[in-house]
């Protein structure tokens, strides 16, 4: 068997067969260039459990890789943006979530590149209008905002993803929902007069995801991640 279709077996039994965060330890015994590759093909895999694995390994993954040379890591972000733009003719299944894990552990990565992140749910930016892309930025903004929050805080107001509440992507929803749950930047004028309007808008669904949280991945529902939110933004009012 080739040597690259024996990693690709290897990686791919340790993503089904390893919890978090054992998997992102072991994950660091194979090459970092060439198990990039493996992990990106499996941002596809028709496992949910299984894509978000490989997601989370990314980020340590691109960090060994950072810590040997910047600009091999570097390159590595690219690919994703190219991945991301309409003309590289992909779906992009995962690919956000993947650039934020590279970016979020590694800090000057972050430094150089939340801004572009960011830009992709900007309705003035390079807004990307496929729901789930979608998810996977504002799940990213939410991933940064728990390590950088300063980087979040200098590149995103809290008022700029608002019109994602309005989305009717359930996913694209609860996540929005997340992600202000771990913004630190939010003041009580905007919670009263921009952001409770958008979560009492609209009614509770039953609606149940399963999502890497930055140590574990986790199942909840939409109707819990928005009563979090919303005690967290009445502790905020009152402070």
């Amino acid at each position: 068997m080739p040597k690259t279709q024996l990693l690709k077996r290897e990686v791919l039994s340790l993503l089904k067969g390893k919890n978090l965060p054992q998997l992102k330890e072991e994950v660091l015994r194979f090459p970092p260039k060439k198990t990039v590759n493996v992990l990106i093909g499996a941002l596809c895999h028709r496992e949910e459990e299984l894509r978000w694995k490989a997601i989370a390994c990314m980020g340590p993954v691109v960090a060994a890789i950072a810590q040997e040379n910047i600009e091999s890591a570097r390159i590595i972000i690219r690919r994703f943006m190219w991945m991301l733009n309409e003309e590289s003719g992909g779906m992009a299944w995962g690919v956000p979530e993947a650039m934020t894990e590279a970016l979020a552990n590694h800090r000057q990565l972050a430094e150089e590149y939340t801004s572009i992140l960011i830009s992709y749910i900007w309705l003035e930016g390079n807004l990307l209008e496929y729901p789930p892309a979608q998810r996977g930025v504002i799940w990213g903004i939410g991933r940064l905002a728990q390590v950088f929050p300063d980087l979040v805080a200098k590149f995103l107001g809290p008022v700029y993803a608002l019109h994602l509440f309005d989305s009717n992507d359930l996913w694209v929803k609860a996540f929005t929902y997340w992600a202000y749950i771990q913004m630190k930047n939010i003041t009580p004028e905007d919670i009263k007069e921009k952001i409770c309007p958008k979560i009492l808008e609209f009614p509770d669904e039953d609606f149940s995801l399963l999502f890497y949280d930055g140590n574990i991945l986790t199942k909840t529902n939409l109707k819990a991640l928005k009563e979090q939110l919303i005690e967290i933004l009445l502790q905020k009012s009152l402070d």
